[in-house]
């Protein structure tokens, strides 16, 4: 009766520990999805003649490099570093381009790391794959 107890505490454990492994997971591209979605408001609402490079894209984009770099080092033991590490790659993209004052590109950028979020979000999820 006892090893039956431990066992159903063992479940209990690794079922929780895996519903806050996704939770983390799933809040951590939630947050990216949402800064990635005010720069694309910021870029989108420049008109022509305005400049991409302006403190504000900037500062949003350092912001969102530095989060990701943040939250990578430790999603590296629960996602694949490859998927991660093209998100980064997209991130850094975009900033060169916000820097270098081309909107075109650097909203291409933030596109592909919207697709590159929703991809690979799922990719991440529990499964008897990622346990093992």
């Amino acid at each position: 009766m006892i090893r039956v107890g431990i066992i159903i505490a063992l479940v209990a454990i690794l079922a929780t520990l895996a519903t806050l492994e996704q939770h983390w997971v799933q809040g951590s591209y939630r947050e990216l999805e949402r800064r990635t979605d005010a720069l694309i408001s910021s870029i989108g609402l420049l008109g022509e003649d305005e400049r991409v490079d302006s403190y504000e894209n900037k500062a949003m984009i350092d912001e969102m490099y530095d989060f990701w770099v943040r939250r990578e080092r430790r999603l590296t033991m629960l996602a694949r570093h490859f998927d991660l590490s093209q998100i980064s790659m997209n991130i850094i993209y975009v900033k060169n381009f916000i820097y270098f004052d081309n909107k075109e590109e650097a909203f291409v950028g933030i596109l592909n790391i919207q697709y590159l979020i929703k991809t690979h979000s799922f990719n991440v999820g529990t499964s008897i794959q990622n346990i093992i």
